[in-house]
């Protein structure tokens, strides 16, 4: 008992143990609204225009449908596809949000991992692989400006959340073609890595943009010299190929068509505002600011280990060239996608994945600064430092929007639940009775369901719940003739009648 009082290192000790407990409690605060809400969430009217178009052409049908009249991802259209084919995503919507996340995290930590094993060699952040993989995932997740489009809307997830995943295991395969000894290794990701670039492109446009950035990366650090002729004829020639595919579709042409020039001041302040908007959702994280300078000092404090890596012997007399590339990379993001709207807003969807691609950027820019920046005396590794950090990760993880946000969707998702429910069940009835589908829109739906379930409840649960779940409620469907018209298409009923009382 006298030592808890009077030996420093064995108070420290305790303490760290506390941290820790308090940073896994955190991480299941943050991560749990992720297990709960798939199982209240519902399919919007993107998602049935999948399922409409299945039914009535096939899957090789749908496919070239969609690439001729829509646009040329035929990687997301492929994907969708598998989920919807005999309704199967219909009946299981929470499914895809489970998955995305747990291959998100294998893909996290496959790339993590393989960094520290072939490039790092840091025993002690292999024992902290966990931690650090976790951390990083919640910076991704607190960043994206709208969750119910990166984790919960199936068409969008899987337009840019899955390519984001295979991302990071496309990182993870460069890491072993470039540094590894293992021969079979080396040649089971030379054997996937054409195909994994030829598929990403196929998930959106932005994603060629990325691949262009990843593929100048080696190519600049002549890191290239270190792989076969023929796997980098490969990659380049996929990669060539699907862009094409993807660009030239005559669905793009087509949607890009009935788009109305903005005119270039209004383009320009489109690209301002989303520049700005990229930025303030990132460095508004403290979380992001903590990792940051960790990055910098670990780079630093074994900066002569780390100067021997090619891309930092390429970098160190051109300090300027990197964030130079990030720049033009994160303007380029930004710039293309509104030109191709012709000066029109980018739908969030977009910028969750140019947020989630800066964030790993700005980690490999700050580290190659810790690399090149003088020597800073500071024990990194010390346990104080390491019960500081432990109860700092805890407080960023639980201080940000995104955890008032999760949590009033959890209170909420219920009621959206049911309200999604009684449309689906009225739709489908309508269609069996051959009779019009008469249809509430979801404020009248909810006042009904509040006045019957909620009367008794407090004034604090009453007023939460009546605030759409963000976190699954995108729009809705009943608010456009085209959402409308869809919801027709899918279910087969002839006329929607709406009331909005």
């Amino acid at each position: 008992m006298r030592e808890f009082f009077t030996d420093r290192d064995y108070i420290i000790s305790k303490l760290i143990i506390v941290a820790k407990l308090l940073l896994i409690l955190a991480f299941v605060v943050f991560f749990a609204p992720l297990f709960v809400l798939p199982f209240f969430n519902h399919p919007c009217a993107d998602d049935y225009i999948c399922g409409y178009h299945l039914r009535e052409q096939g899957f090789l049908g749908y496919q070239t449908f969609i690439y001729n009249n829509w646009g040329g991802r035929f990687s997301a259209t492929f994907t969708g596809a598998l989920f919807a084919a005999d309704g199967f995503l219909y009946d299981h919507y929470y499914l895809h949000s489970l998955l995305l996340f747990v291959l998100n995290v294998a893909s996290v930590f496959f790339t993590f991992f393989l960094i520290n094993k072939h490039v790092l060699k840091d025993e002690k952040l292999h024992k902290n692989i966990v931690w650090i993989c976790l951390l990083y995932m919640c910076l991704q997740l607190m960043s994206v400006v709208e969750v119910s489009t990166y984790q919960f809307w199936f068409s969008s997830a899987v337009t840019y959340q899955l390519p984001i995943i295979l991302l990071q295991v496309e990182a993870g395969l460069w890491i072993i073609l470039l540094h590894s000894k293992n021969g079979f290794g080396k040649l089971a990701a030379a054997v996937v890595m054409p195909l994994l670039v030829f598929v990403i492109n196929g998930f959106n446009e932005l994603f060629i943009i990325v691949q262009t950035f990843m593929l100048l990366l080696p190519m600049l650090s002549k890191a290239y010299k270190r792989l076969s002729t023929v796997l980098l004829l490969s990659v380049i020639v996929a990669f060539i190929l699907s862009a094409f595919v993807v660009l030239l579709s005559p669905g793009i042409h087509e949607r890009t068509a009935i788009i109305e020039p903005k005119g270039i001041l209004v383009g320009g302040v489109a690209i301002g505002y989303h520049l700005a908007e990229v930025l303030w959702s990132i460095f508004s994280k403290p979380l992001l600011w903590v990792i940051l300078l960790i990055t910098f000092l670990y780079a630093n404090t074994r900066k002569d280990q780390f100067q021997e890596l090619l891309f930092a012997r390429f970098f160190k007399g051109r300090r300027w060239l990197l964030p130079l590339m990030l720049l033009l990379f994160f303007v380029t993001m930004i710039a293309v996608a509104v030109v191709g709207l012709k000066g029109g807003v980018i739908p969030d969807r977009y910028v969750n994945g140019v947020i989630v691609i800066m964030v790993s950027g700005l980690l490999l820019m700050v580290f190659s600064e810790g690399i090149f920046a003088k020597r800073i005396a500071f024990n990194l590794f010390a346990k104080e430092t390491r019960l500081v950090l432990l109860f700092v990760y805890a407080v960023c993880i639980l201080s940000n929007n995104y955890i008032k946000d999760a949590y009033k969707s959890v209170v909420a998702a219920p009621l959206y639940s049911n309200i999604m429910k009684i449309r689906a069940q009225t739709l489908q009835q309508a269609a069996v009775k051959g009779t019009p589908a008469i249809l509430r829109t979801y404020d009248a739906q909810m006042k009904t369901i509040l006045q019957k379930d909620y009367a008794g409840s407090t004034k604090t649960l009453y007023d939460l719940v009546q605030q759409k779940p963000l976190f699954i409620f995108f729009e809705d469907d009943l608010d456009t003739e085209y959402s409308v018209n869809t919801l027709k298409a899918y279910y087969g009923v002839d006329s929607v009648l709406l009331k909005r009382d």
